[in-house]
């Protein structure tokens, strides 16, 4: 792993630890385990993974017209539009 890398983990386990430490409710818990005679040890697992080919700096994008998009939806995606009150072309 280069350095770049791993401050960046680094920041991050302290941001978290952080965030944490700092959380009202996550203290409350922790002293109700601790009343109980217990001790708690929080671990977190970060894994680096590499994107062969992330979407957006893909060279040759799928060209698809408006009309075969709104094809794509399906009953539940449009009842969920609607829900936020967001009309498609298609459903006037």
């Amino acid at each position: 792993m280069d350095n770049y890398l791993e401050n960046q983990l680094n920041e991050l386990g302290e941001a978290i630890n952080d965030a944490i430490q700092e959380s009202p409710d996550v203290q409350k818990i922790l002293d109700r385990i601790r009343a109980t005679g217990n001790e708690v040890m929080l671990a977190i697992e970060a894994s680096i993974t590499k994107d062969e080919a992330p979407p957006s700096l893909d060279k040759h994008p799928r060209k698809i017209s408006i009309e075969d998009r709104l094809k794509e939806f399906s009953n539940e995606d449009r009842k969920f539009l609607q829900s936020l009150n967001i009309k498609l072309d298609s459903d006037e």
